[in-house]
């Protein structure tokens, strides 16, 4: 059961109020996610994300295809990031970071869902995310390859497929509350209510566990 935000500060922080009401208990593990990223890393990289499905691909979709399509772009994702870290760890020590991640499935005026993110790293992995069909390898580019392996279709970087919108990231800092409360502030978006279905089968919102 999940119970109703219509406050428009959760714990003492603001959320976008705009969009109230909220999930109580989406916001608790969005605050929770963002809690253990600044507790290992003292600087962490907050993005927000889109991936997209394209249409003529989307039309050919069945339930179970969505059903895997999460697990499926994070395992990706993370194996991507961990073969990163790995290669740039042979010409001498090189940060690393755990993939943390808050996602919302929505389903839109077309009846097809389609999906937010927001990820977490550690700052000293990944400054910056890079530019979408940039020339060389970033964060973005690799969520676009992510998101393509989840689709099982052949990467094209020349369409990533995924939206970046406006001011996508965010520099937190453990010393630093303001940083995390703006932060908090951009992702509450994914904690709305409204758009969320529950009947399809598929899940509606969910966090990385560790």
């Amino acid at each position: 059961m999940t119970h109703l935000h219509y406050d428009s500060l959760f714990n003492g922080m603001p959320v976008q109020e705009e969009y109230l009401p909220m999930v109580s208990e989406y916001l608790q593990a969005l605050n929770e996610t963002m809690q253990k990223a600044i507790c290992e890393y003292p600087r962490v990289l907050a993005l927000r994300v889109d991936p997209v499905i394209p249409t003529d691909i989307s039309d050919r979709m069945t339930l179970e295809d969505y059903k895997g399509l999460i697990s499926r772009f994070i395992a990706s994702l993370k194996a991507i990031i961990k073969h990163d870290r790995q290669h740039k760890r042979q010409s001498g020590w090189v940060p690393d970071t755990k993939v943390r991640y808050v996602w919302c499935c929505e389903v839109g005026n077309n009846g097809k869902p389609h999906y937010h993110f927001f990820l977490l790293l550690n700052r000293d992995a990944y400054h910056m995310p890079g530019r979408a069909c940039s020339p060389n390898e970033n964060l973005i580019s690799r969520v676009s390859r992510a998101w393509y392996s989840a689709l099982g279709i052949a990467w094209n970087p020349q369409e990533p497929w995924v939206h970046v919108p406006a001011h996508p990231y965010y520099w937190i800092d453990r010393d630093d509350l303001n940083s995390f409360q703006e932060a908090f502030y951009r992702a509450s978006y994914l904690c709305k209510a409204e758009t969320k279905h529950y009947g399809l089968g598929v899940r509606a919102f969910g966090t990385s566990r560790s």
